[in-house]
């Protein structure tokens, strides 16, 4: 397999509001990522499930069937090195404590830029694909 031929990373994108989850998705595709995306844990579950070529998640923390940090806890539970950015519209200060021992995990505080979002993933480990 050359490297053209190499499969595109996978981002899981995870977040109920529609209007965010297309920012995020384009921003993402922008920079060569294929997305994956998912209203609720239940959704996001399944779907990564089902695609062992996810090389992160971004999880809104506020989705309407479960707090996101219970749904990194069960991807962590599923995946223990996937990288996971949660995005939260509240002071990111209690989740930065909260997922404090987590190298794979950091905060992305909404409203956020592509910029941003890209810088999350890099925090994690996750380079752009382009």
């Amino acid at each position: 397999m050359t490297p053209t031929d190499a499969p595109i990373a996978a981002i899981l994108v995870v977040e109920d509001e529609l209007l965010v989850r297309m920012f995020a998705v384009d921003a993402l595709e922008d920079a060569g990522f294929r997305v994956l995306q998912a209203g609720t844990a239940a959704e996001a579950l399944q779907a990564l499930q089902g695609s062992p070529d996810v090389r992160a998640a971004l999880i809104d923390i506020g989705l309407p069937d479960r707090p996101g940090q219970q749904l990194a806890a069960e991807i962590r539970a599923l995946r223990a090195d996937l990288p996971i950015v949660i995005a939260s519209g509240r002071s990111g200060r209690e989740l930065r404590e909260l997922f404090a021992g987590d190298q794979r995990v950091t905060v992305l505080v909404k409203p956020y830029t592509a910029s941003l979002l890209l810088d999350a993933l890099a925090a994690v480990g996750v380079a752009t694909a382009s």
